[in-house]
């Protein structure tokens, strides 16, 4: 048993000595007191391992820096002055949407605007924002159509915006023009606006109309409405009309009997 004990230590001396590695006190865990083969094999195994945490050990790399100005100067950290304009655009509207919701005033219920009229308060969804629907006169369509309707909605926009109310305005059709309110409390300021305007036959909130100049209905019943509003080209769901082909004309020419 001695003689294969010392035989074992030979090899594991020659094995770190052709290794070049200082680890030789590893020989000391190998000793005469093991009892059988399998611990000197235990102590085999163990004495590698060590040997190869001591080889395998990691060393982090080192930098420096040789420029701290121009490494300073040439760094890149997007516009400082706009903090929106290098971020995606998605992320911009959720911002946007987050800080409306933080400015939002807060509907006082004891207001006298709330008083007189409180379903204009009332937003159509969870997420506040109103729809409203504005009718103009039927003989005011008529004349001046699709292309004078759109130019009203625009101008009523930069109206509104003048007067410190932030709305997205659109010509739906000739004569109709749809009104989308994220904040409830301008509703009422937007619905006396539109009532003040000429040409205007009912606005229309949360299924409630309002009628300018103290009238109770409307100026044409709707059934009247939808009949004479299908006669106006530029309406949605028009129907086109067909284009006229002029008939081929015969060909003349050289060669032609």
């Amino acid at each position: 048993m001695r003689s294969l004990q010392r035989s074992w230590q030979q090899r594991l001396a020659a094995w770190l000595d052709a290794q070049s590695i200082p680890g030789r006190k590893l020989l000391n865990l190998v000793n005469t007191g093991y009892p059988n083969t399998a611990m000197l094999r235990k102590s085999w195994l163990l004495a590698i391992g060590g040997l190869v945490g001591v080889t395998g050990s990691y060393t982090a790399p080192r930098y420096q820096i040789l420029d701290a100005k121009a490494d300073i100067r040439d760094l890149d950290v997007g516009d400082l002055d706009d903090m929106e304009v290098d971020v995606p655009k998605p992320f911009v509207e959720h911002v946007k949407e987050v800080r409306e919701q933080k400015n939002k005033p807060k509907i006082d219920s004891n207001s006298e605007d709330f008083k007189r009229d409180p379903a204009s308060f009332m937003s159509s969804g969870s997420s506040g924002v109103s729809m409203a629907f504005v009718q103009l006169d039927v003989k005011w369509a008529m004349e001046h159509g699709k292309h004078e309707t759109t130019s009203l909605a625009r101008s009523w926009t930069s109206l509104l915006e003048n007067g410190g109310v932030s709305a997205q305005i659109y010509d739906t059709d000739p004569g109709s023009i749809l009104i989308v309110n994220k904040i409830p409390a301008q509703n009422i300021k937007i619905k006396e606006f539109v009532l003040s305007q000429p040409h205007v036959d009912y606005y229309e909130l949360n299924q409630k109309r309002f009628y300018p100049d103290g009238r109770m209905s409307p100026l044409v019943t709707d059934d009247e409405r939808r009949e004479r509003m299908a006669t106006i080209p530029g309406r949605l769901g028009a129907n086109k009309p067909k284009p006229v082909y002029k008939p081929s004309e015969p060909k003349t020419g050289k060669g032609r009997l």
